[in-house]
């Protein structure tokens, strides 16, 4: 495995600004002495020095295509047969423990808020995480990473619904339109709890480590993004977040579970 301690990671999820502002990215590749971790699918696009899986499905769909040229690291919920199947090299696993956001987590006094920030205990990390690339971030601080930067990480609800069903924008840099399967309102859903997420990562990082991730291409969760890296100007079909209220925020946590999967499935080749 490929040691980070000392390096600037960048981090490359499989949003659609990593197709649309890929030469940026490139340029910014070339010209920073960066290690890259892609996350799950994004072999589409390159190849990463450390390839970071934590989508046992999206393995089971992608993971033949994973580079030989990568060092590969698995969560460790994979079992043994499962990565064999695509994958016959060395590997190293990351170890988890992961929970998941509550209703009533947004109280930062309550116990579904406390009970969701990170730690490491014994080099296991606990915590609300929902996606591989928050893993990421938070593998990259215990390992003592130097600086975090994120490319990829568009957030579900970036774009518009109309924007998305219409194909106009893509939540992923494969497929177009909608590609997680999931309807547009429990997709906001998600972006809450993955926002929630990347706040108490945040308080995490600089607690510990002294600094803060920073996402550098265009993203729902504005907090943490850093226009000025890339110089990316404002997307015209973007769109800011905007925080639930306490209704919506009843809504989204019950009322959008019950029919989250779209009609007809018609996304499973891309649902991850």
């Amino acid at each position: 495995m490929i040691n980070i301690k000392g390096k600037h990671i960048l981090i490359v999820g499989a949003g659609q600004s990593v197709k649309k502002y890929w030469d940026k990215i490139e340029n910014f590749i070339t010209n920073n002495d960066v290690t890259t971790i892609g996350c799950n699918n994004i072999m589409e696009i390159f190849v990463p020095n450390i390839h970071f899986w934590g989508s046992k499905k999206r393995f089971r769909k992608y993971g033949h295509l994973t580079s030989k040229k990568s060092s590969v690291i698995f969560q460790n919920n994979f079992s043994k047969k499962t990565i064999r199947k695509h994958w016959r090299g060395n590997y190293n696993i990351y170890h988890i423990d992961p929970r998941l956001w509550k209703y009533g987590s947004d109280d930062k006094k309550s116990y579904e808020y406390k009970r969701c920030c990170m730690r490491e205990k014994n080099g296991i990390m606990r915590g609300c995480f929902c996606s591989a690339g928050s893993k990421a971030i938070f593998w990259s601080y215990m390992k003592e990473a130097r600086k975090i930067s994120i490319v990829g990480m568009d957030g579900y609800t970036f774009y518009k619904k109309k924007h998305l069903e219409s194909g106009v924008e893509a939540q992923h840099l494969f497929g177009e339109g909608i590609t997680n399967g999931f309807t547009y309102e429990y997709n906001r859903k998600i972006d809450w709890d993955v926002y929630k997420t990347l706040r108490v990562l945040s308080k995490y990082g600089k607690k510990k480590y002294k600094y803060i991730f920073e996402i550098i291409t265009p993203t729902v969760y504005d907090e943490f993004y850093n226009q000025s890296v890339l110089n990316i100007g404002q997307d015209p079909n973007g769109q800011k977040w905007t925080e639930p209220k306490k209704k919506e925020y009843h809504k989204l946590y019950f009322g959008s579970k019950k029919n989250r999967v779209l009609p007809g499935n018609k996304y499973s080749d891309y649902n991850g």
